[in-house]
């Protein structure tokens, strides 16, 4: 006894210290082919006949599929291997598979084969398996293979008895109910294999390929009908379909299809019209998607209830794979495309998240999962059992195919070959491509709507070739296990540890049994109650990239030790409620024998909007002349041409209506509108009779009384790029002198001359003299960004005209920087205004007025630390009712690819490099804690030529930092700015500083140019309205257009919280440059300028 007791004290000492080891452990363990038993490898044999020269999609991989073939309550695992038979594995618990292809009878030994579902497609109770098949040649041998179960571990194909025997080039299928008559229709993903020329894309697009085109097929009792073509679903041969996920994205009660797309082709966002047919909404939902979209999951990452949508792409995360895969750009090119109908697209992994309105918002930057690489499969599910789905990816491609040192040694030696009229021994190309292996992904869900790699932390530390990638909790252990298809290497298994890393983390499994045609009950709804949070869940197995996940539903609960409540949504609208349900334990809901209800969700409250969108009031269309800044300074990030529309408003004609004047582009000059007593408003006919406005690009207007006669005359800032000189004449300000009547007198020679591209006029009694006098901030010099322009003081001499005074009372206001906005505001409540700047690459600039004699620069007194950043607008406002003066300052975001700190800041850094007379601008950026140059190899040898032999490859300029593409000597006198912060931030006057405060997250999704001050609520507190997006930009950075005209409500402290779209009623898309607030009659209204749109008109529901 006393030894056995020994033995058990030992062994609890072991336990122990095993236990407090596990904490520091991976999540996951990477098990061996020799303790699972799974030896199966995706052989790729490459051959003068059979490589990526000869069939594009060669190295795109294979897929797995998990199901629970015999019932066992074990899930099982079905491998398609492109080149050998595939292989499927019974899982007998305990992590130990065997092997039963041959036995099965579902080796598929011949043919190229691609995506594998499982699912019950006889509705017998056991689940089936659907092999897709791809390749060029014959295609009777691309027939794709359905293997239905006979319930004893055999299979027999039925495909073309079931009319599934397609013959197209096959990506994946997905089973669902689509048209809601109780049985599983299927959606086939095609792709093409053939090049097709750019001039032949529109005659393309009105065609269908009944070998590359997608494919609907409608299940009638049992046999597969293709209806395709009547249900409104694209055919033609662009489509190179990667991934397709279903899911109910916008909760009508009806599935949607995602389709992503390789290369031109834009995804496809199918919604279902109910009535048996899709419209292709993704346009309408979507601002912008990836350009060489993969694979695709569909899932609700932030637990709002809502489906949100998650595509790959292959932008990689470090430089030097960057340098080497990224092309030349051409944006006029890419306007032209997007002009004929392939939209916005960028390469770069995009995370799309439901704003509940039929809109999403692009996110993938902000939440951290936009670089991941030659990347094929994604999976949201909960790892951790925190209760938050994280998300996996699958990474590799055998071969750098699209490296650009390559594609040129590629082009060349074709050229030589048929040059010397040799033929070209196109295998041999192909061992010269180089093989680079990448490690896979996997991140943690913040809660936040951020996600943080935990690649090496939890396990994932090996770099292969992957693709189809599969999740089920294979040991039953209440944690989620993964299975991944690599290419030339034994497929990966992983066993997830969460129950011995994390002792207070619990789970909840779900499965669901249907009814009729629809057994494993696919397309239900689940939702799980814990805690006062939501997990949303929609039950679907195909998913990620030509694989099928467990049909069980993974919940992880946290700390939580049982959910309040389950309801289930089932296919036919009927609901289950379960309360009260223990943790740690798999639960079996069948569907009720109920009559059919309704499928939409309803478990969120509704409510009004606080704005309403309402018809233009202002029928003013915005144009902008069509400049390419890029092609003037080819390093720019975004273009500075494109300021408006901007708006002034006030009541011009003395009739207690407030008008508007809404700003103009070059050769579409500027219009004043009157209001009308109806509420209508109608263009003043009288405004630029004496006056050319078209070669003027208006950058802000304010009505201002310049002249002390009691009415508002129009002071109007010309600003733009465009191709205007240096002092070009049509940089001078305009002045417009107004009789009282609401005529304006334009005053040429009203104003000292101020030839500079300016961005804003600030208007105040600075001196308290009496009359209006005026900052005006300089913003670029054209053709010499991002060299210092003047800014300038003007002091109003009391009869309408002015004295420029910068030199004598603010001389360091001359050259302060690039100013983006400015305004006067009593910082310091001593009754005097003061002058507050913003600016890009520019600290925020506090000026204080000392009795209206000199304008004191006093910005290191109120700000511990310069904040430099992309600075935009500034709106001003007592938001914490403390008595002074808080800021808001737009920013460019967190949703780019540029991060900033004190530490590793965004820098530019310029000069005439070449001595060409060209200003050259070099952005650089840190990645991985060093600063690289951001312009490719072809953007900066385009801007300067000298370097061309400097870098004769891709190779030679990859790890190439700024002091390895310009000498000691040139860096020396080169000019440097920086920017140390990129957050639209909130500053909180507070006892003579200005302290940062927090702001919503959201608002920091997109650049914010513009602001409004309203009362939504009608509590007597200042909410906030926020616009901005920015299109004219880098193809690289891509368009950044996650804000559709964002409500930030104010409690009266300071404290804003943000306001959902569908709650908030703005849908504004576009880029925002002004907004403005105006009485329509006696309803308030905002008014939102949109740059090559117009002015967009919403009502607010004061309460």
């Amino acid at each position: 006894m006393q030894i056995t007791t020994l033995r058990s004290g030992v062994w609890i000492l072991i336990l122990t210290v095993t236990g407090l080891h596990a904490q520091e452990a991976a999540l996951f363990t990477k098990l061996p082919a020799t303790e699972t038993g799974i030896t199966f490898k995706n052989i790729l044999d490459e051959s003068p006949t059979a490589n990526v020269l000869t069939y594009e999609y060669f190295y795109n991989g294979g897929g797995v599929a998990v199901g629970d073939i015999n019932n066992d309550g074990l899930d099982d695992i079905y491998f398609t291997a492109n080149m050998r038979p595939n292989v499927l594995y019974l899982n007998e618990g305990n992590f130990k598979f065997r092997d039963i292809t041959a036995q099965a009878g579902v080796s598929c030994d011949t043919g190229w084969k691609t995506g594998v579902t499982m699912a019950d497609v006889n509705g017998d109770g056991y689940v089936d398996i659907y092999v897709c098949h791809s390749g060029k040649g014959d295609p009777e041998k691309r027939r794709n293979k359905l293997f239905i179960n006979n319930g004893d571990l055999t299979f027999t194909e039925r495909a073309a008895e079931f009319g599934l025997d397609d013959p197209g080039h096959s990506t994946h299928a997905s089973f669902f109910d689509f048209d809601g008559d109780g049985d599983l229709d299927m959606y086939l993903l095609n792709h093409n294999v053939t090049v097709i020329n750019e001039f032949e894309f529109a005659s393309a697009k009105k065609k269908r390929d009944p070998y590359a085109g997608d494919k609907l097929f409608r299940n009638d009792n049992g046999r597969f009908v293709d209806v395709s073509e009547a249900a409104g679903i694209k055919g033609n041969p662009l489509g190179f379909g990667l991934g397709v996920t279903v899911a109910d994205v916008n909760q009508d009660g009806w599935l949607d299809i995602y389709v992503s797309n390789d290369y031109v082709e834009p995804d496809y966002l199918y919604i279902n019209n109910r009535n048996g047919t899709f419209t292709d909404r993704m346009t309408q939902y979507m601002q912008h998607i990836s350009y060489f979209s993969m694979g695709c999951d569909v899932s609700d990452i932030n637990n709002d209830g809502w489906v949100d949508i998650y595509t790959l792409d292959m932008l990689p995360e470090d430089n030097e794979r960057q340098k080497l895969l990224y092309g030349p750009e051409n944006y006029e090119h890419y306007a032209l495309m997007v002009l004929n109908g392939f939209y916005f697209q960028n390469m770069r992994n995009m995370l799309h998240l439901n704003n509940r309105n039929g809109t999403y918002s692009e996110i993938g930057q902000y939440a951290g999962i936009s670089n991941t690489d030659w990347s094929w499969a994604p999976l949201f599910v909960d790892f951790d059992n925190d209760g938050w789905k994280d998300l996996f990816v699958a990474n590799g491609y055998y071969r750098d195919y699209t490296n650009r040192d390559f594609l040129k040694f590629k082009g060349d030696y074709y050229f030589e070959m048929a040059k010397s009229q040799q033929k070209a021994d196109t295998f041999k190309l192909v061992t010269t491509m180089t093989s680079t292996p990448l490690q896979n992904y996997i991140f943690k869900n913040n809660g936040d709507l951020t996600f943080s790699n935990k690649s090496d932390d939890w396990g994932f530390t090996e770099k292969n070739f992957s693709s189809g990638s599969a999740y089920a909790d294979f040991d039953n252990d209440g944690d989620i296990d993964l299975v991944i298809n690599n290419q030339n290497e034994y497929a990966s298994v992983y066993r997830n540890e969460s129950n011995q890393r994390y002792h207070d983390r619990n789970y909840l499994a779900i499965l669901l049994k249907g009814k009729g045609g629809n057994t494993q009950a696919i397309g239900s709804k689940i939702m799980v109650y814990t805690g006062g949070q939501v997990q949303y869940f929609e039950k679907m197995h195909t998913r990620g990239f030509q694989s099928c996940v467990t049909e069980r539903i993974h919940v992880g609960l946290g700390s939580h030790r049982s959910a309040d409540s389950v309801v289930v949504i089932w296919p036919n609208g009927a609901r289950t409620v379960e309360r009260l349900v223990q943790s740690g334990q798999l639960i079996t809901l069948v569907q009720p024998d109920v009559p059919s209800g309704t499928r939409a969700i309803n478990h969120l409250p509704k409510s009004d909007p606080l704005l309403t969108r309402v018809d233009t009031k202002i029928p003013y269309t915005h144009t902008e002349y069509g400049f390419n800044d890029f092609k003037r300074q080819p390093l720019l990030l975004t273009m500075l041409t494109n300021c408006g529309p901007v708006m002034a408003t006030g009541d011009v004609n003395g009739d207690g209506l407030e008008d508007v004047y809404v700003g103009g582009a070059q050769d579409n000059p500027g219009r004043l509108y009157f209001q009308t007593p109806n509420g209508s408003f109608t263009e003043s006919k009288q405004f630029f009779q004496a006056y050319d406005g078209r070669k003027f690009t208006d950058a802000d207007a304010k009505f201002v009384d310049v002249d002390n006669d009691n009415d508002l005359d129009l002071y109007v800032v010309s600003g733009g790029y465009n191709n205007y000189k240096e002092n070009d004449p049509a940089l001078q300000d305009r002045l417009f002198i107004n009789d009282g009547k609401g005529n304006f007198t334009y005053k040429p020679d009203g104003l000292p001359a101020a030839t500079v591209s300016k961005s804003c006029v600030a208007v105040a009694d600075f001196d308290k003299d009496g009359d209006q006098d005026i900052f005006l901030g300089g913003r670029v010099i054209p053709g010499s960004y991002p060299v210092t322009p003047e800014s300038f003081l003007f002091v109003n001499n009391g009869d309408g005209s002015f004295t420029r005074a910068t030199a004598t009372i603010a001389p360091k206001l001359e050259k302060i920087g690039m100013v983006t906005d400015a305004k006067w505001i009593d910082v310091n409540n001593d009754g005097w205004p003061d002058l507050v700047l913003a600016g890009e690459f520019m600290a925020i600039e506090v000026f204080i007025n000392r009795n209206g004699k000199t304008l004191e620069q006093a910005t290191s007194r109120y700000f511990d630390r310069p904040l430099k950043g992309f600075w935009s607008r500034i709106v001003h406002g007592d938001f914490d009712n403390d008595g002074d003066q808080d800021l808001i300052i737009g920013n460019l975001g967190l949703n780019t690819q540029l991060r900033a700190s004190d530490k590793e800041p965004v820098e530019l850094v310029y000069k005439d490099f070449d001595k060409n007379g060209s200003i050259d601008p070099i952005l650089t950026y840190y990645i991985h804690g060093t600063p690289y140059p951001f312009a490719s190899r072809d953007e900066l040898l385009d801007q300067i030529r000298s370097l061309r032999s400097k870098f004769t490859d891709y190779a030679s300029y990859a790890n190439a930092r700024l002091e390895d593409i310009f000498s000691k000597s040139d860096l020396k006198n080169a000019q440097r700015l920086q920017v140390n912060r990129l957050e639209t931030t909130y500053l909180e006057n507070r006892d003579g500083k200005f302290v940062i405060r927090d702001l919503p997250r959201e608002i920091q999704f997109s650049p914010v140019n513009a602001f409004a001050l309203v009362d939504v609520d009608g509590d007597g507190h200042q909410d906030l309205v926020a616009g901005g997006n920015q299109s004219a930009i880098r193809i690289r950075m891509g368009v950044i257009d996650a804000n559709f005209g964002q409500l930030f409500k104010n409690d009266g402290k300071g404290n804003f919280t943000y306001v959902g779209q569908a709650d908030s009623g703005l849908v504004t898309t576009g880029d925002v440059k002004s907004m403005a607030t105006i009485k329509v009659g006696n309803d308030p209204h905002l008014l939102i300028g949109i740059n090559n749109v117009g002015i967009e008109t919403y009502k607010l529901h004061e309460n």
